[in-house]
Parts: C-alpha cells; structure tokens; sequence
C-alpha cells in the first residue's frame, strides 16, 4: 500500500478552510478547490514516503497511467456552467488543437488529453449542483413560479433544448421577477443573465453519501459543497457561463445534450454491514466502507485507490489516499469512514 499526497488546486472557487479542515491542517488563506489523487500530468499525486528524498517519486512513476482521478472538491462558489466530451470527441478535439499548435497549458486550450471524463461526485458535507434539464412541463413550472412568462412560453413554443440555447446565447428575455435558489446562488458571484439557464435544469441537493454520475455530455454546474470526486483520467471541460476561463459555445453546443434528461442520483447496493457499493455506468467501481474495528480489503482489479474521509485507520488519517496494486491485501484498524475506488 502506497501512502499518497494528493496535488492541490487553488482555484478561485475552492473553499479557504473546508479541505483544510479535512486536513486537518492550518489555512493559509488561499482558495482551497481541489486535491487530487491521481496520475494525470496537470496534478500528479506524489508517493508519500517519498517526500523526504531530494526528488520526490511520483505515483505515475510507481505504477503507470491510472484511468481514473479521485478529488476531494471543496466549492465555495458555484463553478462553471460545464460539460465534457465523449472518447471520440476528446480524441477529435485533441488532435485538432494540436494542429492548431496551441499549448497545452494555454488557457484557451479545451481538450487537455484525448480521454472522456465521466465522473461520480459523493457529497461529503450537503453539497448542491445544478445537473442536466428537465422536461417541458417542469421547466415551464420552474419559470413560472419564478416569475419568467417569457421564458416560459419560449420552452412551450420551441421546447427547452431550444429555450438553453437561447438563454445561453444571451438572446434577450425579460428578468425573472423572483429568481430560484439556485439562481440566486449563481447571482451572487455572477452578475449574469444567463443564470436562468437554471430554471431548466434539476437543481439537485445531495446529503452526505449521496452521490450524481454525470456522464458525457451531461450539462452541470456545482454550486456548493464539500465532496469526494471521481473521473476518467482527464481533464477535457467545455465552459458556457460562470466563470473567467474561456468559453466557446460553438464548442461547448456540439457536445452538451441540452435535451431533457432524468435524475443523475446514483443507486447504491448495500453489500455487508459495513460496504455499500456505488452503481452506474462509470467505467470505474466506487464503495464506501463505515469502519469499526478492523477492516480488511483484498483487491481484484488493476488500480484502487483507498481515501479516508472521515476518522482514521492505521497510517490512513481523515483527508488521506492511499494506491493499492491487484491482488493486494491490506488490514486496517480504526473507525473511519473510506472509499475504495477501482478499475
């Protein structure tokens, strides 16, 4: 078992004291937004016994490419209206942008690798999203109840792919006389009229273990919340709105699915006492484990990776990750609650 240091991400939405806290370790004033636990070149997660040598090993050195991320995500402020490409529009964007000779740390640069990124988000604390649309006739509720007729006779007369669009393109509507929760959560950090956008999407509040899976084309933005993040190997993101990073509709259109879709709740199976399994379609396996006492895992598959988030067992203390090869057994010892990812 391989002790990790995750790689950490100051964005300007991240929570100053959140993952800190979960660290339990002093803030330092900056944007806590993300740590990952991973190989992907934009943030390598480091072997942790490794630290003290003059070149740290990293864990991509250790053990290869891993197809998977996991992040702990801390937002105090909504991020970027979003979504992220399928394996062939990855592949297609990639190269084309290589063509094109922009860098691959270039802020205009959309497609970082030529992967998909499905991901699974499990709130840790409440954690609140806005994920997909909903159909004509919720929508068409949700505007009215906000005070947008307008935008409520434009989903009844073009249907709400059509209407996100519009909106999206910044085509003129009238103000909602008394906006949503979750426009009101984008407001207050974006002065923006696209925040309607909202009102055609499932404003979605998770309790802690409650999880989304949002898979290619899913249109989503997190508004607030502490939670335990996972993907595919990659970091391809499309932004339509909310944020000072490039956006390019045209780009972002030719991937999202605008059309109305159903709850993005992930069922869970309860396996034993102790482990309750995550089910969807990622190519990857997520199970939480409530520890007290010993607890023993033998894995099976290629990559795992162990994260406690809460309590600790043996050398794994709230916040840290571990890398476990196939065929690996580990006993641990504590009350803590982990979460085993696998592929």
């Amino acid at each position: 078992m391989l002790r990790l240091k995750g790689a950490v991400a100051h964005y300007a939405w991240g929570d100053r004291f959140a993952l800190p806290e979960l660290l339990e370790i002093t803030a330092d004033g900056r944007p806590w937004a993300e740590i990952w636990y991973g190989t992907h070149p934009r943030g390598p997660a480091q072997i942790d016994e490794s630290l003290h040598l003059p070149a740290p090993s990293y864990l991509a050195d250790e053990v290869g490419e891993l197809p998977f991320i996991v992040k702990l995500l801390a937002a105090a402020q909504p991020l970027s209206l979003q979504t992220h490409p399928t394996a062939a529009q990855a592949a297609i964007g990639f190269a084309r942008e290589n063509a094109t000779g922009i860098a691959l740390d270039a802020p205009a640069r959309m497609y970082s690798d030529p992967h998909a990124k499905p991901e699974m988000v499990i709130a840790l604390h409440r954690f609140d999203a806005l994920c997909g649309f909903v159909d004509s006739k919720q929508a068409i509720a949700q505007c009215n109840e906000a005070g947008a007729p307008d935008i409520a006779e434009h989903v009844r007369s073009h249907g709400v792919a059509a209407t996100a669009r519009a909106i999206l393109n910044a085509e003129p509507f009238n103000a909602p006389a008394s906006a949503s929760r979750a426009m009101q959560q984008l407001n207050e950090h974006h002065h923006d009229p696209r925040s309607a956008v909202a009102l055609l999407m499932h404003h979605v509040r998770l309790a802690p273990g409650e999880a989304l899976f949002l898979d290619a084309g899913c249109v989503h933005a997190y508004l607030s919340g502490l939670a335990l993040e996972v993907q595919g190997s990659s970091d391809n993101v499309l932004r339509a709105a909310f944020t000072n990073k490039h956006v390019d509709l045209a780009e972002f259109f030719a991937v999202a699915e605008l059309s109305p879709t159903g709850d993005a709740r992930v069922s869970t199976e309860t396996l034993s006492a102790i482990t309750t399994a995550y089910r969807s379609p990622a190519p990857f396996s997520v199970m939480r484990h409530e520890v007290n006492g010993t607890f023993s895992l033998t894995t099976t598959t290629e990559h795992t990776i162990l994260m406690c988030t809460s309590g600790s067992v043996d050398a794994l203390t709230r916040g840290s990750g571990a890398y476990l090869a196939r065929n690996e057994t580990v006993e641990l010892h504590g009350t803590a609650t982990l979460y085993s990812v696998s592929a």
